[in-house]
């Protein structure tokens, strides 16, 4: 069980407590603020700094130990997620009463490309995404806050899975749980940092995932879905195996098998799975 779990959801998991998303949060006048400032000031500097990052490792083969400890340190308290599966993505949907899509600000600031893959959630009224200065995305017009119900918005989350985007759900001012993203390696921030930089931050899923090698045919379908490079195919067994070392729990690899070979069950009874 991750930290955040310990600390703000009362033992269980802290993005389904009710409480992170009350509107008593939304009185802080600092996580307002931030609220207000991230889109400008947060994804441009997190890029160019992801940027500057991506170009030393490459040099060095790896982030310092120091960095990567300060980078972590600084995002805890502010802006930090934790990778969850379609049926968490679900419940999040239902428990809360307000829904919009919002454009990516990662995707944004690395193509200057509009793409909807961002949910902003809210128990309200008020809601955080009141405060969203549309001007980021080049265009003041607030009609891009697309509302949406919670059997709307899951359909796109499903268009989303069966794609291979990453569900993640964030905060905005820890514990202040104010969106769920879609996320891929190529342009999101946080992937690039957590997977192709191995500075975390986001905690791994609750989960984490087993095929079961009765129904597994081999296919390699979820081999091409996984982002975090977990999956591999046995030549001599001719069926795909999870390392589950080095997965992150999404369940994102179930949407491509179409044998229903692979399962998620609770990564705390998986004693060799890594945090």
């Amino acid at each position: 069980m991750c930290e955040f779990c310990t600390k703000h959801g009362e033992g269980k998991k802290w993005y389904l407590n009710a409480r992170n998303y009350s509107q008593d949060l939304l009185s802080d006048l600092k996580r307002r603020e931030f609220i207000r400032q991230f889109m400008h000031g947060t994804i441009e500097g997190g890029q160019k700094r992801i940027s500057q990052l991506e170009a030393d490792a490459a040099q060095r083969r790896k982030v310092p130990g120091l960095v990567k400890r300060l980078l972590v340190w600084r995002m805890k308290p502010v802006h930090y997620g934790q990778v969850i599966p379609l049926e968490d993505v679900e419940r999040i949907f239902e428990m809360t009463n307000a829904i919009v899509r919002v454009p990516c600000g990662c995707r944004w600031a690395a193509t200057h490309k509009e793409g909807r893959y961002c949910f902003g959630v809210s128990i309200g009224p008020p809601h955080w995404f009141d405060d969203i200065d549309m001007d980021y995305f080049g265009s003041p017009d607030v009609s891009r806050l697309e509302s949406l119900n919670s059997v709307e918005a899951m359909g796109h989350i499903e268009t989303f899975d069966r794609k291979g985007l990453i569900h993640s759900v964030w905060t905005f001012r820890t514990p202040f749980i104010g969106g769920v993203c879609n996320c891929d390696r190529a342009e999101c921030l946080a992937m690039r940092s957590t997977v192709g930089l191995d500075v975390p931050v986001m905690f791994r899923a609750e989960y984490i995932g087993e095929i079961d090698p009765e129904l597994c045919v081999g296919c390699r379908e979820c081999v091409r879905l996984c982002q975090f490079g977990a999956i591999g195919f046995s030549l001599l067994e001719q069926k795909c195996f999870i390392d589950q070392s080095k997965c992150w729990g999404c369940g994102v690899c179930r949407s491509a098998c179409k044998k229903d070979a692979i399962r998620l069950v609770a990564r705390a009874v998986r004693q060799k799975a890594a945090r």
